[in-house]
């Protein structure tokens, strides 16, 4: 089966230069709305949709990315498209043979071209007098590396089909001409016999119906009225008949969506229109693709979760994307954007280049690592594909805490279309490695826990497991000179015993530091205990609000004070965590009431109290990183302020010199 194996844009509409390299089967094209998703399909039209008329294919001012050379400048667009796995098939390799660049692996690549007529004064390298017009252009598609190579048949033998966004399915199956139902008909007619037979039938009771005495009558009383109102100059004879040529039977079946033929499509729900439509699309593209010299399509559906419910989008999307078949879908939907198999999503971003694509390098994840993010990519997590930055946590603490944190400082996470996700865990080197420069190049930070203490730890290589974590995820974002030294360190770090009166190992924060240059912000122990020093006041009466006992509360109030004095020791921690675990408080229920204590929390003002600054004094990132406990969510919280602040829609940023509320503005939607 033909499969496209590359694609290469330039200077067309969001594209200044785009390559999809390798280019999926199946693909699923994922990106926020104006990025450039329809663009992307239309210049793959422009090589291979034998349905575009010609007229379509000369492109208009507007149609030029905007930092190339304008079209009166004499702009030149290009889409090259590669085509491979046709060895098989003896009428493409002879259509193609013109376009082959490669013959192990045999590789065809067609490319249309948009530039000035080569006219003999511009092949002199003369400069027209006068601005170029869309006149003064040509079109070609050729293949190989020969413009002159002309090959405008070929798309017969690499063709595609678009299905736009399914807006009124409903309406395009009522009609014949617009219908896959008349097509695929066409591909699987009834037997000769039965057309006849009926054809005949018909014929005769039309004729029968058109002799009836009313009918004949109503005929002669416009033919009256005819001459009447226009005299007997004007050559008109009306007359009546049951209209219905032979050559239109097919078009005259209908679909019903019940077995007695009685409920029409317009008597069922536009989502499920929708499906019987791209039902009869994929039925008749497959009955062309099994015929002996049928076409081997690409068939393109463009954003096909339109009037479709969640759960049906993901059940319905993950049927056809597990079907072997040369299929590409643009989308902006996380639900079908979940069910994607990795290698099969093309990422489309808006960059200050222009639109540029992300695809996994093959060999990327381990197959375990691959069936474990697809697995983690559920509905509610699939939209960090779509954000604009992505802040990786453990659990459902992180995930209320730091927004909470975030809009007390006057800066929303929403807002700039921040997203905090939990992986349920501890190992963030997957989920790096789909986020970062050999996957979906995506921004992302990593919030985890240092979990530094030494209980019932046998194997010194044990201690500092928080680092340890941060150094897998270093070998992925940073070359060796960076991640072998953070080894050493770390491996000598861990040696040391824990200091008795608590507090962590000389030298534990050179590597934190380290760490956080690169987005990995590592905390001393747990969240709730790191968070003590920076929020006793509001942790006291989010406990207080769930536990009940005077006694209870008062001993919680004692074990936290202990922990926010610093340096704490791991029996003071445990003693926190072991009566926030306890019913019926529990980590998740606690994090949830705290998270609306501290959005009433001045953050700036709170931190110069910890720090001893005056309130005029600006407070740096090496400040933050510095403070006992809170430091690391502090300074991630800041890292993240400093890289998105300048996004639209966005509040008022961040200022540790006086705390702005945050600005009433709707979220960004991701993606």
């Amino acid at each position: 089966m033909m499969q496209l194996r590359r694609l290469c844009i330039r200077h067309f509409r969001n594209f200044e230069h785009l390559v999809i390299d390798p280019f999926p089967t199946p693909a699923v094209i994922v990106g926020e709305n104006g990025v450039g998703k329809s663009n992307l399909l239309h210049a793959l039209r422009l090589v291979l949709d034998p349905d575009l008329p010609d007229r379509r294919r000369y492109l208009q001012p507007e149609d030029i990315h905007d930092r190339s050379p304008s079209l009166a400048e004499g702009a030149e667009v290009t889409v090259e498209v590669e085509l491979a796995d046709f060895e098989d098939d003896p009428d493409a390799r002879s259509e193609l043979d013109g376009a082959i660049i490669s013959l192990s692996p045999l590789v065809a690549r067609l490319t249309y071209l948009f530039r000035p007529k080569q006219s003999p004064a511009r092949l002199l390298g003369e400069e027209p007098a006068e601005p170029l017009t869309p006149n003064d252009y040509e079109w070609t598609v050729y293949g190989a590396i020969d413009p002159s190579n002309t090959m405008l048949a070929a798309k017969r033998y690499a063709a595609m089909s678009v299905l736009p966004a399914l807006r009124d399915a409903e309406h395009d199956l009522a009609r014949p001409d617009r219908s896959p139902l008349t097509s695929l008909l066409r591909e699987r007619p009834p037997a000769q016999a039965n057309i006849d037979k009926t054809l005949k039938t018909m014929r005769t009771a039309r004729e029968d119906l058109g002799r009836d005495a009313n009918v004949q009558h109503i005929a002669d009383l416009i033919r009256s009225r005819v001459a009447t109102m226009a005299g007997p100059r004007m050559n008109l004879d009306p007359s009546l008949a049951f209209a219905g040529r032979d050559e239109d039977l097919l078009r005259s079946i209908r679909l019903f969506i019940d077995a007695s033929a009685t409920r029409g499509i317009d008597r069922t729900s536009t989502g499920t229109a929708n499906v019987l439509y791209l039902a009869l699309l994929l039925e008749r593209l497959r009955l062309r693709r099994s015929a002996t010299d049928g076409e081997d399509t690409l068939l393109v559906v463009e954003e096909p979760e339109a009037h479709l419910h969640p759960t049906l989008q993901r059940h319905l999307f993950a049927h056809l994307l597990g079907q072997p078949n040369r299929l590409v879908l643009t989308t902006h939907s996380p639900h079908i954007a979940a069910v994607t198999p990795l290698p099969s999503m093309v990422l489309l971003l808006d960059t200050t280049t222009g639109t540029q694509a992300r695809v996994m390098a093959p060999g990327l994840l381990e197959q375990h690592e691959r069936a474990d993010l697809e697995r983690y990519l559920n509905v509610n997590r699939a939209e960090i594909l779509f954000a604009q930055g992505v802040v990786l946590v453990e659990g459902v603490a992180e995930t209320y805490l730091l927004p909470a944190l975030a809009r007390s400082a006057g800066f929303d996470l929403d807002a700039h279309g921040i997203v905090v996700a939990s992986i349920d865990g501890t190992d963030f080197a997957p989920y790096a490695k789909l986020l970062g420069p050999s996957g979906f190049n995506r921004p992302f930070s990593i919030l985890t826990d240092g979990d530094a203490t030494d209980t019932e730890e046998t194997e010194i290589y044990r201690r500092e497991p928080g680092l340890r974590r941060a150094l897998d995820v270093l070998k992925i974002l940073a070359d060796d000179s960076v991640a072998e030294p953070f080894r050493d360190a770390l491996n000598a770090l861990r040696q040391q015993d824990l200091p008795t009166a608590g507090g962590p190992r000389d030298g534990r924060h050179n590597l934190v530091v380290t760490a956080a240059g690169f987005g990995i912000f590592v905390g001393p122990d747990t969240l709730e205990t790191d968070l003590a020093p920076l929020l006793t006041a509001e942790m006291t009466a989010a406990f207080n609000d769930l536990a009940t006992g005077a006694r209870r509360r008062q001993n919680f109030a004692q074990a936290l004070e202990q922990v926010a004095a610093s340096p704490s020791t791991e029996d003071q921690r445990a003693g926190v965590i072991s009566r926030i675990e306890r019913d019926p408080v529990s980590k998740g229920r606690f994090a949830q009431r705290l998270a609306d204590h501290v959005e009433q929390l001045n953050l700036p003002d709170r931190i110069r109290q910890l720090l001893g600054y005056p309130s005029d004094r600006p407070v740096a990132s090496s400040d933050l990183l510095a403070l006992p406990g809170c430091g690391p969510v502090l300074a991630l919280l800041d890292d993240l302020r400093r890289r998105y602040e300048h996004l639209p829609l966005a509040p008022t940023p961040m200022q540790l010199g006086a705390r702005t509320p945050p600005a009433q503005v709707p979220a960004n939607e991701p993606g």
